[in-house]
């Protein structure tokens, strides 16, 4: 039987977006925060999620990372990073 092994960073800077696509740049200004936005489930689930939230303008599709593992067992997830303001 084959194991696979979950990798999960705790730092939001080591989350890997997509390689050809920098969307979030670090911020220029100091009193902003990166936070980190997932979502879990199935791929078709996350599929609908991630399509619903760039209908509303909320992130392209290219922003979010690739799919990867979730460390929940048989679901997976997809990653994005926005900045907001600290004020």
């Amino acid at each position: 039987m084959t194991q696979t092994q979950l990798f999960v960073s705790t730092d939001i800077n080591e989350i890997q977006t997509s390689p050809t696509l920098h969307p979030n740049p670090v911020p220029a200004e100091p009193n902003r925060e990166p936070v980190l936005i997932l979502v879990i489930g199935s791929h078709k689930g996350i599929d609908k999620i991630v399509s619903a939230l760039y209908l509303r303008r909320f992130a392209a599709v290219q922003e979010w990372s690739q799919i990867l593992p979730a460390p929940t067992i048989s679901k997976l997830m997809r990653s994005l990073i926005r900045y907001v303001s600290l004020d």
